[in-house]
């Protein structure tokens, strides 16, 4: 027992030593922070700062931490005092301020930044620079295959968004988004039954999602499926109501099956969307 008290006791001794001393190390707090202990890594971080208030990597580390909490100004103050500018570019982003993010990255080549520049230019919806800041990065991150991925289908690369939109899912398997996106690129190859079964993994990860169904519905309606596609185009509309081409093909499966008086309600909503769109 008197063994077991003083093995006790040493253990106690340490972690007190450690809570108390006077050379906290960036590595203990990192450590914290990778292990998910956000709150303990952000007090150790602060304890860091205010022995030496000019140490950007702390800051830097302090802005990671406090947006993994969701605490976005603080973040973005504590990137300024580091002059971490990919840490800043990636609040902004998270913002939505993707113009002003960009300015934080034109002089940086590093593969981080052309990450977030080829992120940017998808949001953007500028899918040729998206994929020329993203075609020659090596890096097994999926978001790296995923916005290679969807550059390449929006170009018309169908073959080349396959191969990498199916190494995303790999690393990735529960986004749905890559398989919806890979559900596209198969139905422009043709291949109509992967693009089905894409799609509607797609719907067993996120059952609100809206474009998942309609494009179902239009491979279900290719197919003459007609009931079935009428099905899914309605649940696309429950998901979003103003979902107006989902009504479109909905009419004209209706009208192929005979309903005429549906169909005219459909056509009627359609009406509707493009008046108060007007």
């Amino acid at each position: 027992m008197k063994k077991r008290a003083g093995s006790d006791n040493l253990y106690l001794f340490n972690i007190i030593r450690i809570i108390n001393s006077e050379t906290l190390s960036l590595e203990d707090a990192y450590t914290q922070y990778k292990n998910g202990n956000l709150n303990y890594a952000l007090r150790l971080i602060n304890e860091i700062i205010e022995k030496d208030p000019n140490n950007k990597e702390a800051y830097s580390l302090r802005g990671r931490i406090l947006f993994e909490m969701g605490k976005i100004q603080d973040s973005l103050e504590s990137f300024q005092k580091a002059n971490d500018n990919i840490g800043i570019a990636k609040v902004l982003i998270s913002q939505g301020l993707y113009s002003d993010a960009l300015s934080y990255l034109e002089k940086d080549d590093s593969k981080e930044s052309k990450k977030l520049k080829s992120l940017i230019y998808l949001k953007l919806e500028n899918f040729e620079k998206a994929y020329e800041e993203i075609k020659e990065v090596n890096d097994e991150d999926p978001l790296i295959y995923k916005i290679r991925g969807i550059s390449e289908l929006k170009l018309g690369k169908y073959s080349d968004a396959i191969r990498d939109l199916s190494l995303a899912i790999e690393k990735y398997p529960t986004d749905a988004e890559l398989y919806f996106y890979r559900a596209m690129a198969q139905e422009e190859m043709g291949n109509y039954k992967e693009a089905e079964a894409d799609l509607e993994m797609a719907i067993n990860l996120n059952p609100y999602y809206a474009e998942v169904y309609f494009n179902l519905g239009q491979l279900r309606e290719r197919r003459g499926a007609l009931e079935d596609a009428v099905a899914m185009y309605t649940k696309a509309i429950n998901v979003n109501p103003l979902y107006k081409n989902a009504y479109v093909r909905r009419a004209k499966s209706l009208m192929k099956l005979g309903k005429e008086e549906e169909a005219y309600a459909d056509i009627q909503r359609v009406r509707e969307l493009e008046d108060s769109q007007s």
